[in-house]
């Protein structure tokens, strides 16, 4: 398993400070988001695109993911193709980093829905991008989120594709809040987990919502987590979802990136 980061953390950080600190503290690859305050879009020139990619090879790192923002769960059918059309280009550019894998949403929490329309709505996305992610190289992760957080939940929208590529980001948090264990989802998710986000948290009381706290420090079983995915074979990564950008009030970004790497030298995650 190698280790990322996700550049939900780096606020105001440009690219070049991502990388240097992601190489000098033995990371393997940065998770970037695509998003209009992000630090990659879809409107980067062809120049601008190889001048990111280079950036990461000369520090030797990796670009594992690109982080989209689409989601699938409008009743409105313009809408959905909207997103499949953004996603695609999302796609483009991640073909263009070299990038193997484009997160994506699939529901909407703003816009609650049928449940049946819900899963049939994302899955008819993930059908129509799937060709052409696979024609650029490029698989597409639906991420454990919102209405379907848990292993059980995704695995009703992969029972309606039929066989595709496309595969599943798990962000650990959300299947343990839904109550759903790690066996558990894994059970259901199995070798469709391509890439996992981890961060912890701590339930308490008197807050309204749960207070992120830095890894090893909190709720998160990560050893269970760990052992889990070895035993199944799991060869991906492993990013920490700092989520500095939501939550300003929480440990300085570059504190908790560089304790991310100290902790998972405790559980013999080694740079590769």
């Amino acid at each position: 398993m190698k280790l990322s980061f996700s550049t939900l953390a780096c606020v105001d950080w440009d690219l070049a400070k991502i990388a240097g600190l992601a190489a000098e503290w033995g990371y393997d690859g940065v998770e970037l988001r695509v998003a209009g305050e992000g630090q990659v879009s879809p409107d980067l020139s062809s120049t601008e695109r190889k001048k990111v990619r280079d950036l990461f090879s000369r520090h030797h790192l990796v670009i594992p993911c690109l982080a989209a923002y689409t989601r699938f769960a409008f009743p409105e059918p313009e809408l959905r193709q909207e997103n499949i059309k953004a996603l695609k280009q999302v796609i483009d550019l991640a073909h263009d980093l070299e990038a193997p894998y484009v997160r994506t949403f699939g529901a909407n929490p703003d816009r609650p829905v049928d449940h049946d329309n819900l899963t049939s709505w994302i899955a008819q996305a993930l059908v129509a991008v799937d060709d052409y992610a696979t024609s650029r190289g490029v698989r597409v992760l639906l991420e454990t989120h919102d209405l379907l957080s848990t292993g059980a939940e995704v695995q009703q929208v992969f029972a309606r594709t039929g066989p595709i590529t496309a595969g599943v980001l798990w962000d650990v948090k959300h299947s343990l809040r839904k109550g759903e264990s790690v066996t558990e989802t894994l059970e259901q998710l199995g070798a469709l987990v391509y890439h996992v986000h981890l961060k912890d948290w701590l339930v308490v009381p008197g807050l309204n919502q749960d207070r992120l706290v830095l890894v090893g420090a909190g709720e998160l079983p990560l050893a269970t987590i760990i052992g889990s995915l070895r035993s199944m074979g799991y060869k991906g990564y492993l990013s920490l979802e700092w989520e500095k950008y939501w939550h300003p009030e929480i440990e300085d970004s570059y504190i908790a990136i560089y304790q991310y790497r100290q902790q998972m030298k405790l559980q013999r995650i080694n740079h590769a």
